[in-house]
């Protein structure tokens, strides 16, 4: 996955690491593998929820294969698609990733 690292200064005359761990951990949301900064649509108040992202972009490939079945089977091919190996490693990290943030989700909405 693509990386982006963002240095910037911590409000006040000088801050400890663990301040700036406190600021990233304020305004970012955690994630396997780190901390991230998640994009806020026009209209929404926080960011967008990661189970929320992952829903989105698994519910256009499922109508895509149900709805486009010529277009997905062109799509998934090895062979002849570019895409191919894009959306088996995509699937494959939903199925890696998806059962923990599920879980993680229950937990926090419920706390």
């Amino acid at each position: 996955m693509p990386r982006c690292r963002v240095p910037w200064l911590v409000p006040g005359e000088s801050a400890t690491g663990t301040e700036h761990l406190e600021l990233v951990r304020a305004i970012g949301r955690g994630y396997p593998g780190g901390q991230y900064f998640l994009p806020v649509l026009t209209g929404m108040s926080r960011e967008l929820h990661p189970l929320m992202a992952w829903w989105a972009v698994l519910y256009a490939l499922s109508m895509l294969a149900r709805y486009e079945p010529a277009t997905w089977g062109k799509l998934i091919s090895v062979d002849d698609s570019q895409h191919a190996v894009r959306i088996e490693r995509l699937l494959e990290c939903a199925i890696k990733h998806l059962p923990t943030l599920i879980a993680d989700t229950i937990i926090e909405v419920s706390a």
